[in-house]
C-alpha cells in the first residue's frame, strides 16, 4: 500500500463570493433536453421511439453493455422523442443523445411512486430502488459490492473545492432536510451504524443548518476539514474525519464517500418516487455578466443556463466554457455542451493574455492549464507552455505523494513500465501539478492521457 498522509495543501481563492449567498433559481423550461447516452450509443436499450410521447421521469432507456453506470435514462422533461442528436458531453466528446422536446406540462409518468414501508426494506431492496432511479455511479457501491457487509460509517463530502462553484453549498443550505435523509437512507442500504457529513471550516451558516436538521440523529455527525485544496479528495476525507487510510477504494476500510447531492437524489427517490431528473449548477466567472446558482433539468444545454445569466461578457476578448471548474474541469471553446447529473457549473474564464488580473486574484492562466484537449480538435483550448526546469514544485505538492514531472514524461514517451514504476494510477487529477508548475506545463492533462493509454494497454493484455 502506497504510504498516506495528509499534505498542507495550497490556499488558493475560492471566487465564490458572486454565487455563494444566491438561492438557486428553477430553470425546468429548455425547448429541448439531450438525455446522454454514449459515444456510440450501442450499448443502451431503447425504450421509447421517434415520435413517442413522453413522460416526466419516463424510464427511455437501460444499459445493457458496459459496465458504467447508471443502468438507466429517464426523461427530464414531459414532451415528445425528436430522434438521436450527436451533442458534446462535457468531456468534450460527441455523444450520442436522445433529443427530447419540452412539452412544458411536466406530466408525472408512472414508472415511480414514493416507499411507504421504507422500515421493512432491507439493503438489497433499497439499493435496487437507487439503481432504477439512475442513481448509482461506478463509486456507489451499494449493489452487488462484496465488501459492503464490512460498511460501518457513510461520509457525504460537502468540501467542495473548485474554485467558483457554489452547487453544493446552496444544495445543503436549501436541501438541508433531504440531504439528512438521504444519508439515512445510504446508512441503511450500506447498513452502516454511523454517518458523516464533512464541510470545510469557516462554513457556520452550513454547519449550523445540518446540526439542527440533524439534532434528533445521534449517529450522524458534522466534521470540518481545513480550508485547503484539495480537501475533498476521497483519502484525505477518510483520513480527517476517521483517521483511516486505504488504497484503492474507501470500502476497504469500512468507509463509503459520496457526495450530498447524491444524498437529495437518494431521498427524493425513496421520498417522492423521482429519479434523477435535475440538480444545481453555478454558473460564474469573470466572462459571466450575472453569476447565479440555478435548479435545472438534466440534459438542459450550457448554452441555455448562460443565456439566463444575461449571456457572457462581449469585451475580454477570448473566453473559456468550463464543464465545472478551472481546477478539475474541462475548459472547452464552445458553451452548447449537456448538462449531466455530474456536472456542477458553467465557468467562464477570460484568456488571460487579455484580461487584466488585479494583485487579489488568483493566476487563472495557471489553472486553467488544466484542460481535456487534443491535438487538433477546435473543441478544446491549448496554451503555450515552457520546458521543465526540474523545480520540483509539483513533487513537493502532490496530495497523492507521487512524482509528476516523471509521470509526465513517461505519458509522452508511452512508457509502459515507467507508468508502472511511478504508478500512474495513483494520480488523483486534481491539477495541484499544473497549478504550481512556472513553466505552464499541463502536468495533470498529460498524466490524465498517460492514464487512459496505461489502463488500455493493460485491458489488452487481459
Amino acid at each position: 500500500m502506497r504510504h498516506f498522509k495528509p499534505t498542507k495543501g495550497l490556499k488558493i481563492s475560492g471566487h465564490k463570493s458572486a454565487t455563494i449567498a444566491l438561492e438557486s433559481e428553477k430553470f425546468v423550461n429548455p425547448e429541448y433536453v439531450y438525455i446522454p447516452l454514449s459515444i456510440k450509443g450501442n450499448d443502451y436499450e431503447l425504450l421509447v421511439e421517434e415520435g413517442d410521447k413522453v413522460k416526466l421521469g419516463q424510464k427511455i432507456a437501460r444499459k445493457t453493455k458496459g459496465k458504467t453506470l447508471p443502468v438507466v435514462k429517464h426523461a427530464t422533461v414531459s414532451g415528445e422523442v425528436v430522434g438521436f442528436a450527436k451533442e458534446f458531453h462535457y468531456s468534450g466528446l460527441p455523444y450520442q443523445c436522445l433529443k427530447i422536446k419540452n412539452d412544458f406540462l411536466d406530466t408525472p409518468s408512472d414508472d415511480f411512486s414514493p416507499i411507504k414501508n421504507i422500515d421493512q426494506m432491507d439493503a438489497d431492496q433499497l439499493s435496487e430502488v437507487m439503481a432504477e432511479a439512475g442513481i448509482v455511479s461506478e463509486r456507489l457501491t451499494f449493489v452487488n459490492n462484496e465488501q459492503s457487509k464490512t460498511i460501518d460509517t457513510v461520509i457525504l463530502n460537502g468540501s467542495e473545492c473548485e474554485p467558483y462553484i457554489t452547487a453544493d453549498y446552496r444544495t445543503m443550505l436549501e436541501m438541508t432536510e433531504s440531504v439528512i435523509d438521504g444519508l439515512t437512507i445510504m446508512m441503511k442500504a450500506a447498513e452502516a451504524n454511523n454517518g458523516i457529513i464533512a464541510i470545510k471550516k469557516g462554513k457556520k451558516d452550513i454547519y449550523k443548518a445540518l446540526k439542527q436538521a440533524s439534532k434528533s440523529y445521534s449517529n450522524i455527525t458534522i466534521k470540518l476539514l481545513p480550508d485547503q485544496y484539495p480537501a475533498g479528495w476521497e483519502k484525505q476525507v477518510v483520513y480527517r474525519t476517521l483517521n483511516r487510510t486505504y488504497e484503492d477504494s474507501p470500502v476497504e476500510c469500512g468507509v463509503i464517500v459520496k457526495n450530498v447531492t447524491t444524498a437529495v437524489n437518494v431521498s427524493n427517490a425513496v421520498r417522492k418516487g423521482q429519479p434523477v431528473l435535475e440538480r444545481i449548477i453555478t454558473v460564474s466567472g469573470e466572462g459571466i455578466v450575472r453569476p447565479n446558482n440555478y435548479l435545472v433539468r438534466i440534459g438542459t444545454k450550457a448554452s441555455d443556463v448562460i443565456k439566463l445569466s444575461g449571456g457572457v461578457a462581449t469585451d475580454l476578448g477570448d473566453l473559456r466554457f468550463i464543464a465545472g471548474g478551472p481546477m478539475t474541469g474541462v475548459a472547452l471553446r464552445k458553451d452548447d455542451f449537456v448538462i449531466t447529473r455530474t456536472v456542477t457549473g458553467v465557468t467562464v474564464l477570460p484568456n488571460i493574455h487579455d484580461f487584466e488580473l488585479d494583485e487579489n486574484q488568483a493566476p487563472m492562466d495557471v489553472i486553467l492549464g488544466l484542460l481535456h484537449f487534443t491535438e487538433h480538435d477546435p473543441y478544446h483550448f491549448e496554451r503555450d507552455e515552457q520546458p521543465c526546469v526540474k523545480c520540483g514544485s509539483c513533487v513537493d505538492h502532490c496530495p497523492a505523494g507521487i512524482v509528476p514531472s516523471t509521470l509526465k514524461e513517461a505519458a509522452k514517451a508511452k512508457d509502459i513500465d515507467l507508468m508502472d514504476k511511478y504508478d500512474i494510477n495513483a494520480c488523483i487529477n486534481c491539477g495541484t501539478c499544473t497549478y504550481v508548475c512556472p513553466s505552464h506545463i499541463q502536468v495533470s492533462e498529460l498524466i490524465k492521457k498517460g492514464q487512459m493509454f496505461y489502463n488500455v494497454k493493460n485491458k489488452n493484455k487481459k
